[in-house]
């Protein structure tokens, strides 16, 4: 099955796990913490990834698949086809706003980025890129309205933790920004990229199922990503990322080597 099969297989699955997703508003969400009182999962989490995961191993049995939930194993290597998918990233918001989470799904084959959908439940704003054919926003082509951006003209999102303890200095950047903009979410994060809303966003720990579908639309947008140590993003793993526009995302590389 080729890449944009697979696309069309994903948002199919995506609209009906994201009226599932709406009708949970209506009811009850069981909640529980993971590794701390704020990192939460709830039974919706679960329950959608279950459903990615089923669909993902009844269409393609031989492929891998990571998710964040862990309900299933999750693979030890890269090799061949592997999904990663978070099932709502942005629980916190979701299950205290009832908005600002997206649902990621990330397709690699031995290591390469082939397909990243970002998906807005509440907004129903759906981004999908293939790479080496662009981005499409709900369906239709999709072109960034910027290539670069610079840090002195343009808000940034910086994980909040990592603003208020100062790490790595990032005061710095937020004085040295249009101002700091924080939303909760990498999906969210992300698509603000690709409006042009923001020109970086950087976070200390990100997982795999964060960061995998964003890294497909950074390829194809020109953004830069790496760990904030320059080097390159551990898919295996979690890491301290940047993805930002090649000014600033330069910009900021170079103050972090000053620390």
């Amino acid at each position: 099955m080729n890449l944009e099969e697979r696309a069309t297989l994903v948002r199919e699955w995506v609209g009906e796990v994201a009226t599932y997703i709406r009708q949970q508003f209506e009811k009850e969400i069981q909640v529980q913490t993971k590794s701390h009182r704020t990192d939460l999962v709830t039974n919706v989490d679960q329950a959608v990834e279950v459903f990615f995961r089923e669909k993902i191993t009844a269409h393609f049995p031989q492929d891998q698949y990571f998710g964040e939930e862990k309900m299933g194993e999750n693979p030890i290597n890269l090799a061949g086809p592997v999904w990663i998918v978070d099932p709502i990233d942005g629980t916190v918001n979701f299950v205290l706003q009832q908005n600002h989470f997206a649902i990621m799904l990330g397709y690699y084959e031995d290591g390469e980025g082939k397909l990243g959908v970002i998906y807005d439940v509440i907004n129903d704003d759906y981004f999908e890129a293939i790479t080496g054919k662009g981005i499409r926003r709900n369906g239709a082509p999709f072109t960034p309205p910027y290539t670069d951006k610079h840090l002195e003209q343009s808000l940034i999102s910086i994980n909040g933790g990592m603003v208020m303890r100062n790490v790595y200095h990032v005061q710095e950047l937020v004085y040295a920004a249009m101002g700091l903009r924080i939303y909760g979410s990498a999906g969210i994060e992300i698509i603000a990229l690709m409006k042009g809303e923001i020109a970086a966003y950087i976070s200390p720990r990100l997982q795999p199922w964060d960061i995998a579908a964003g890294m497909v639309f950074a390829k194809e947008m020109g953004l830069k990503v790496s760990q904030l140590s320059t080097e390159p993003v551990n898919l295996l793993q979690a890491n301290a990322v940047i993805i930002a526009y090649p000014s600033t995302y330069d910009r900021m590389i170079g103050n972090f080597k000053n620390q």
